[in-house]
């Protein structure tokens, strides 16, 4: 045991005490790989590596027949990157099940120290009058807690967020010089595709609102981030960035209790679906096998932690009933849920009990992802557990919006467009610190693409709101020009784009696209999806 602690954890032990002793630089460059979570291995979603393009090429010069025959065409197009949204998955953590040996995963939590370190320049905004948070997932004792190596993921993604949203520009250069880049169509993206670009909109703290659930780990991770993101240690209390913690049960989907009766039932009914209980059956040999090998492991109270969508407590005997026997403890399986992030944290810890191979749970942790999007890609059950967090953030960008046309009027009446854009209450970025349930729930709800493997910690959903400005000429005459402006949001998970299945408009017949438009999105969200009531029996997922 000292062994795997050793080669697993004192590298990152050293790398976090450099972050104690010193705060005044960046902890980690966006070029480390701290813990191989790999977050510079994604590519950037810089407009510059991504380039935007509304519609197919036959599109990119659209001619229109007005009265007397006259012919517009779109000229040039002007994208603008107006306000960002990351919601991410907390750090590496330790197990949420109750295992025997506490004093292991103890070990593997940062110091108090450093953690009240890493809390600098943050404040928590909670309800007092609130009940406290109780979901099983929470953990007890040292489980279901951020680790170090955590803790460092975080801050590197911090740094990592910060190298992709803000533009660095050249000591002494004017914010008014050529800081845009023009693609092979001649279409302009403002500031490279970067959110933050000059001394009037650099990333400064005023301009991030940010959003936790209230779990330990969850917090602290987004200390760490912000750490990341802000590495200087000099932050005056007026700087202090608020974490609002009160909004738990509308980030996750599976709340506890459910939002609604319906939500309850509506699990129920999904996984008891003919295909989900053939593939039980296929796989009931793995979850009995790897119950039994955990059998040996599982600590005090690992009965009563139960989380997940669709994943319901086994009927039959209490399994903290005292007179029950471990063998008759086991010859019900635990839930896939459990088994996977059970697993999970024992894999990467290379210690995986004897009977379950890295193929086993590879295995386990891929059909517990099955299981979460077969069921959350039913558009009912999606915006049920979703509705809430889902319009929270398109009315994010409603107000983006709003406040950029404001700030548009503004500066048509006053010569300092720089005074213009400095508005401290100009909310550019918000970040939700949260689950990958979150992140599983939101790309079922969005209707967005599948990614290839379940989100990793630290992996991080990213929604842009985008401006687009098409200058429209008639017959070729340039004094002819008017400008059209429209709003377009796009979707990536880990810098890569992800299609969103409702279509870039109403016209589109919902053809998955990488950008949709922000009206459209806003109509169909509050509407509903056509589809949403479809029959149990047809699951909108791949079987």
């Amino acid at each position: 045991m000292v062994r795997i602690i050793s080669s697993y954890y004192w590298r990152r032990i050293v790398l976090a005490l450099a972050i104690f002793a010193s705060l005044e630089s960046p902890v980690c460059s966006s070029s480390d790989n701290v813990g191989g979570i790999g977050l510079n291995q994604a590519s950037n979603v810089a407009f510059v590596n991504n380039p935007i393009h509304v519609g197919n090429d036959e599109t990119s010069i659209l001619d229109l027949t007005k009265k007397g025959g006259t012919t517009r065409s779109i000229v040039k197009r002007t994208y603008k990157l107006l306000h960002v949204q990351i919601i991410h998955r907390h750090g590496d953590r330790t197990p949420i099940t109750p295992l025997k040996n506490e004093s292991y995963w103890a070990d593997a939590l940062p110091d108090v120290t450093l953690l009240q370190k890493v809390a600098e320049g943050t404040t928590l905004l909670r309800d007092e009058n609130a009940p406290l948070n109780t979901h099983s997932a929470g953990g007890r004792g040292p489980f279901g807690k951020l680790t170090t190596l955590g803790l460092l993921q975080m801050v590197e993604l911090g740094s990592r967020l910060r190298d992709e949203l803000e533009l660095n520009l050249p000591e002494g250069e004017n914010d008014e010089d050529d800081h845009h880049f023009k693609d092979d169509e001649g279409h302009v993206h403002h500031y490279h595709g970067k959110l933050f670009h000059s001394k009037h909109m650099a990333l400064h703290r005023k301009r991030i609102k940010v959003i936790s659930t209230d779990f330990p780990r969850t917090i602290q991770s987004v200390q760490a981030l912000l750490l990341g993101m802000f590495p200087s240690a000099n932050t005056s209390p007026t700087e202090s960035v608020e974490i609002d913690v009160r909004h738990t049960m509308k980030m996750i989907p599976d709340p506890q209790p459910r939002r609604s009766s319906e939500q309850t039932l509506l699990e129920m009914e999904l996984a008891s679906r003919p295909h989900l209980m053939e593939r039980e059956l296929q796989m009931k040999d793995l979850a009995m096998r790897t119950t039994q090998a955990l059998s040996t492991i599982l600590g005090h109270g690992h009965e009563d932690v139960s989380f997940g969508i669709g994943e319901e407590k086994n009927e039959g005997k209490e399994a903290n009933d005292d007179t029950i026997t471990t063998t008759e403890k086991v010859t019900k399986s635990l839930p896939w849920a459990q088994l996977s992030e059970i697993t999970t944290c024992l894999n990467v810890r290379d210690l995986l009990p004897a009977g379950v191979t890295k193929e086993d749970q590879e295995t386990i942790s891929s059909h517990a992802a099955w299981r979460w999007f077969e069921n959350l890609r039913h558009p009912r059950l999606a915006r049920l557990a979703m509705r809430d967090l889902m319009s929270e953030i398109i009315q994010n960008m409603s107000n983006r919006v709003n406040q950029e046309s404001s700030l548009a009027m503004d500066s048509s009446t006053t010569k300092n467009n720089a005074a213009a854009d400095d508005d401290d209450d100009d909310t550019l970025l918000h970040i939700y610190s949260a689950h990958d349930s979150t992140l599983i729930g939101l790309l079922c709800a969005f209707r967005l693409e599948q990614p290839a493997s379940w989100p990793e910690y630290g992996s991080y959903l990213k929604v842009e709101l985008i401006q687009v400005v098409e200058t429209i000429q008639d017959d070729g005459v340039t004094e002819n020009q008017q400008n059209n402006i429209k709003h377009y949001v796009r979707f990536s998970l880990n810098g890569q784009v992800l299609r969103c299945d409702w279509g870039l408009d109403e016209n589109s017949n919902i053809q998955p696209t990488e950008m949709v438009s922000l009206e459209h999105l806003m109509a169909v969200i509050n509407e509903g999806h056509p589809h949403e009531d479809v029959h149990m029996d047809e699951s909108t997922s791949k079987k």
